[in-house]
């Protein structure tokens, strides 16, 4: 967390980041409660993180195109606006009793779509803004203000929901997006990475995928990040299911649920934002990425509420461990000029871990949500398992052969 400190410009990029993830969790908590209320069902929740998913997915590819031709800041900037007038939209159709499931399935589909372009320009103007020396230090301190915001809206917005009209939830929203995308435009100094050469959309999308396909390093972390947001993360889509069928709680247990997985990764954000580099990196990475898996399965099957918020935040501190450093080793194994396209393509898993929404939404309507749970979470500790042998030694030397190939 020192670097927020020492650098003025991360941090302003650091509010940024606290004040738009404001509105997300706002967004997420509010939402997934909301569609279980109007459909009674678990697959109507999970059709929600489906729809977002799948419009993540669908653009995520060629958002990192646009990243890497066009000015970071200004296509922040522009899909923090385009979250504002949607929010307050759905905040007068629930005012006005005229909310419907497909009204935030349309939400979904927009927030998927801007966010795919946002996640990526704000990692690589990260990268800008502090230099490759201090990027893990940057990454553990931008997901602290990430996880900040995660442990104190879903409580809030969970009281909120039962002491007053949920719609002002989502004029809250509206609201944090604005403020991100004010405080955004204050900053100046900031020099990207350009590219010499001017090729077509469909040349530079073919140029990202046959890097990440002849990369060994950067094709194992994206193959790894992509299992892992697809089985283990997914889980999130279930926790409104997991509060009300499985714990018997309300919209304020349920707040409780994602505010002990924040916390969790909030104490993994700022040990690892007080180094800046760590030894054993990868050896560290598939630990956290089995934990993570175990964890999950345990959570999933905890009869009691105090337990499982405590097993939720052990799952938390692991994941996010493992994918802070696995965040960290992709993006200094690429060139700059590469870099948006590449870190698109993890969007892109960011988007299917909620596209499994329908099928892990379908399972639990099926079988319950701790077996949908823990299927996913058996997949990831059985991957990790796998790839865990000789995985400091192998990512390192990778790493190296990039580096020296620039």
């Amino acid at each position: 967390m020192w670097l927020i400190l020492r650098n003025p410009k991360f941090r302003l990029m650091w509010f940024v980041v606290l004040f738009d993830t404001i509105g997300g969790f706002s967004y997420f908590t509010a939402t997934g409660w909301l569609a279980l209320t109007l459909t009674n069902s678990p697959f109507g929740v999970g059709a929600i993180a489906g729809v977002f998913g799948l419009s993540h997915m669908l653009t995520s590819l060629f958002a990192g195109v646009v990243v890497d031709r066009m000015d970071k800041r200004t296509l922040i900037i522009a899909n923090q606006i385009l979250q504002v007038a949607p929010s307050f939209i759905i905040a007068s159709l629930i005012f006005t009793d005229h909310i419907a499931l497909w009204h935030l399935l349309a939400l979904a589909f927009l927030r998927g779509m801007t966010g795919s372009v946002k996640i990526t320009a704000t990692r690589t103007l990260v990268l800008d803004v502090v230099g490759k020396a201090d990027l893990l230090a940057a990454n553990a301190a931008t997901d602290a203000a990430f996880i900040s915001a995660g442990i104190l809206m879903p409580p809030v917005v969970g009281l909120m929901m039962e002491k007053t009209d949920i719609g002002w939830i989502y004029v809250l929203m509206g609201c944090a997006a604005l403020l991100s995308a004010l405080l955004l435009s204050s900053l100046r100094g900031v020099k990207s990475q350009s590219r010499s050469e001017q090729t077509s959309l469909i040349q530079d999308l073919k140029a990202g995928l046959r890097f990440v396909a002849s990369t060994p390093i950067v094709r194992s972390l994206i193959i790894l990040g992509l299992v892992g947001e697809i089985f283990a993360w997914s889980h999130e889509a279930m926790l409104p299911v997991m509060a009300r069928d499985a714990l018997e709680m309300g919209p304020t247990g349920l707040g409780y649920l994602y505010s002990a997985g924040s916390v969790g990764a909030l104490i993994a954000s700022v040990i690892l934002s007080t180094r800046s580099d760590i030894a054993n990196k990868g050896r560290l990475m598939m630990a956290g990425y089995i934990g993570l898996g175990v964890f999950l399965v345990l959570f999933s099957w905890s009869p009691w509420f105090l337990l499982s918020l405590f097993l939720l935040g052990v799952t938390h501190f692991l994941g996010v461990a493992s994918f802070t450093i696995l965040d960290t080793m992709l993006q200094t194994s690429v060139p700059d000029g590469m870099r948006g396209r590449v870190l698109s393509l993890q969007s892109f898993s960011f988007g299917l871990s909620n596209v499994t929404g329908f099928q892990t939404g379908a399972i639990a309507a099926l079988l319950g949500a701790p077996v949908a749970i823990t299927i996913g979470a058996g997949i990831v500790a059985a991957h990790g398992l796998r790839m865990l042998k000789g995985a400091s030694v192998k990512f390192r030397d990778q790493q190296d052969a990039v580096l020296a190939d620039e």
